[in-house]
């Protein structure tokens, strides 16, 4: 691995190459950011209420966090914008709500939304004004990339949805957001096999960890003068799972002193059965036939104290170093987390202990020691925010408002609620967090409403009570009007029907179309016409396009490498693969005809072919869409674990849904000749 110091020098020379090719190509104004402060923003993965200032358990410890939020103000009602990671993080660094990026899942590829396109992301802008961005660690949306640590695959993948465009300098490197783990996830710890959830002390120092490499690095940047002001991100990936941290933060909390949260045993009886879903996971059930309901939030709160102790590596080094008194710190969190709460774990939901967030913000000059805010605020304040305490122009999309009226004065008031989406488009759910109340209404309509002065801990939904009309009508009206959509409309996508009766779609990565909206399928044929680039290390096992379901339907993808067609009839599905590929520009061409043939070619390197198994175009109209460059769908996860969205550039990828299966002529028979 490069030394830090190579690493700027290389980037310095990359710099000046760039800037003298760019000069000679055009001639806009270079922007220079020379005066202005530095911005240190570090974003925790699943952090809750657990930073000690919070009061969210009293074993949590984090001196580094409460230091901190004494620095500046600390916010003890900011709320995420979604609970879950990519839309949390996508809006935060978009600054779009979900219902405007219309980004709403943790496989959804934030960069493929037609909303985000042509707007610029938090790192992005302040690149083009004249900063340096650098960053470390999980930033975007990213994963640690399954028991083989692999940069794409297993829910992200350690390279994840990363923005290349966005840093000047990356750590570990460039396109890759978590540096590898020494201990990998997967190791059933804790007896409950679930691959993504496991917690143990592992036997490594902690500078060898991923967030102590991400620490480091840090401190090696802080400790030196820029050159420029910089922009720098952080991402510590604890305390997400799977809670893997040295040893001695268990050692640190016996088990048997361990505190569970407050809970109450019918606290779902009055909530709507949209709210209970996730009853049918089990895991609560599970947690308790075990007996690892302590053990669970021991680990959780190891892996906080392990975070809280690499934070106070980096802003040890902001205080040594030379820029300390010129530097905005931002800590924050992309959402909470459940440990028992309503019988739930992990993340999503519309209630507190996943919406809430640390939130703190040291500004010199500006915010005063020690100082507190109770105003509700949201993670989607934060780009406006930026961009006002260090007087960037402010880009017209943003959806949040900025903060520096409260940083410069805590009495100050808000009139609007933090707003927390919950699902998409038709589907969508909000919760509206005011200084007291959380307004709760869900696609279906129905609601849920608590008062935070006498109910803290939401047990008591009040939302039937008509005296509480008026204020549900009030905090109902902040909710968006719509949620649009990601993709690009049906009418950009299909083309008329040719007078044969086939049909042309011209292809982004991204899109989408209903079963409903795609061109009829039963007894027709197809044929894939694709350009890309491919790289093994990312898009080894993504998919290219897929359409329908196990019942009936195709997918065109990659599996380690190979270029694979498999097709889908009454549950059973049949697959040609042809030899692997190399590293570069592929063209592809697949066909699933209507008399039983199946090919798949790769001009100048491989081709296929297969027997379908139909002989007259598909015998069903598959039950599911079309999707391009989506992960999982039709392949599902039991059998293609590290299924992942396509992540490089297509140049294209046509389909055409062949005309309808004709009956072969059958000569009629001749009546016999008369013999004279």
């Amino acid at each position: 691995m490069m030394s830090f110091h190579s690493c700027i020098i290389l980037f310095a020379l990359g710099l000046l190459a760039a800037t003298a090719d760019a000069a000679v190509k055009s001639k806009a104004r270079v922007v220079s950011a020379v005066g202005k402060p530095n911005v240190l923003f570090i974003i925790a993965d699943d952090l809750r209420d657990y930073a000690g200032w919070m009061g969210g358990h009293p074993q949590s410890v984090t001196p580094n966090m409460d230091r901190l939020a004494k620095m500046g103000m600390r916010f003890t009602n900011a709320h995420c914008n979604y609970a879950l990671c990519n839309p949390s993080r996508t809006s935060l660094l978009t600054g779009m709500q979900p219902s405007s990026s219309g980004v709403f899942g943790n496989e959804q590829d934030w960069r493929r939304s037609v909303q985000i396109a042509g707007k610029p992301t938090l790192p992005e802008h302040f690149k083009a004004q004249g900063y340096t961005a650098a960053a470390a660690g999980k930033i975007f949306h990213a994963n640690h990339g399954g028991p083989e640590g692999r940069l794409a695959g297993w829910h992200g993948g350690r390279r994840g949805f990363e923005q290349d465009s966005a840093w000047d300098l990356r750590f570990p490197q460039a396109g890759v957001q978590i540096p590898d783990l020494p201990v990998r996830t997967g190791q059933n710890f804790n007896g409950l096999n679930i691959w993504h959830w496991d917690w143990g002390g592992i036997p490594v120092a902690e500078e060898k960890t991923d967030d102590g490499q991400i620490a480091t690095f840090a401190a090696e940047f802080l400790t030196q003068k820029q050159k420029k002001p910089f922009f720098l991100a952080l991402g510590l990936y604890r305390p997400h799972s799977q809670w893997y941290v040295p040893q001695k933060y268990f050692d640190a909390l016996p088990l048997d002193s361990i505190k569970l949260p407050e809970v109450k045993a019918d606290d779902l009886e009055d909530v709507p059965a949209i709210a209970k879903t996730h009853l049918k996971e089990g895991l609560h059930k599970q947690i308790l036939e075990k007996n690892l309901w302590k053990d669970a939030v021991r680990a959780y709160l190891a892996s906080v104290a392990f975070c809280d102790a690499m934070l106070g590596r980096i802003l040890e080094a902001v205080e040594k170093g030379p820029n300390a008194k010129n530097t905005i710190i931002v800590f924050t969190s992309d959402h909470g987390w459940y440990l028992g709460e309503k019988q739930m774990w992990h993340k999503g939901r519309l209630w507190e202990p996943t919406t809430r967030v640390p939130l703190s913000i040291y500004v010199p000059g500006v915010t005063q020691p020690d100082s507190v805010s109770a105003q509700p605020v949201a993670l989607i304040d934060l780009y406006p925010t930026l961009c006002d305490l260090t007087k960037l122009p402010l880009p017209e999309h943003l959806d949040g408002s900025s903060l520096k009226p409260l940083l410069r004065d805590p009495t100050t008031k808000r009139d609007h609620p933090a707003i927390t989406c919950m699902s998409g488009g038709k589907n969508a759910g909000y919760a509206a967090r005011d200084e007291r109340w959380r307004y709760i209404r869900y696609a279906d309509g129905s609601e849920e409403l608590y008062d935070h002065q006498a109910d803290p801990n939401e047990w008591t939904n009040l939302a039937a009570k008509p005296e509480h009309a008026a204020l549900k009508s009030a905090l109902a009206g902040f909710f968006p009007k719509e949620f649009k959509s990601a993709v690009r409309p049906v009418a950009e996508i299909i083309g008329a029907a040719s007078p044969a009766g086939s049909f042309d779609l011209a292809l982004n990565i991204g899109d989408v179309l209903s079963a409903a909206d795609a061109p009829k399928l039963q007894g027709r044929g197809v044929f894939i016409d694709a350009s890309f680039d491919f790289d093994p290390l990312v898009d080894q096992d993504s998919t290219l396009l897929a359409q329908g379901d196990e019942q009936s339907g195709y997918a065109l993808h990659l599996q380690a490498s190979q270029p694979t067609l498999t097709v889908f009839t009454n549950g059973r599905s049949t697959t040609i693969s042809g030899a692997a590929l190399d590293k570069g520009r592929v063209n592809m061409r697949a066909q699933i005809d209507t008399g039983g043939v199946i090919t798949l070619a790769v001009p100048g390197h491989s081709e296929v072919l297969g027997v379908a198994p139909f002989d007259q175009g598909f015998p069903q109209e598959p039950k599911s869409g079309i999707a391009a460059g989506q992960s999982f769908g039709i392949l599902k996860l039991a059998q293609y674990p590290n299924s992942t969205p396509f992540d490089g550039v297509v140049y294209r990828l046509k389909l055409t849904i062949l005309p309808p299966h004709k009956a072969p002529m059958v000569p009629t028979a001749q009546a016999p000749a008369k013999v004279p």
